[in-house]
């Protein structure tokens, strides 16, 4: 638990991704397409964590 889990940020509530729905309508193209969002989705995710990583790991050195 970090210090800034409590976000009042709002969430998105609509996303053109929805997990687990049937990907056989979907041509090739649109998976494609999917694809790369979701890349880029997981990048952003990655950087998020990075970013909260080193924002605890200082704020624990400094009241060690």
């Amino acid at each position: 638990m970090g210090i800034f889990d409590d976000d009042e940020t709002p969430r998105s509530t609509t996303s053109s991704i929805v997990v687990g729905e049937p990907l056989s309508n979907l041509s090739i193209h649109e998976l494609s397409e999917r694809l790369e969002q979701l890349k880029e989705e997981i990048k952003r995710v990655e950087n998020e964590i990075k970013t909260k990583s080193d924002i605890n790991a200082s704020a624990e050195s400094f009241f060690k």
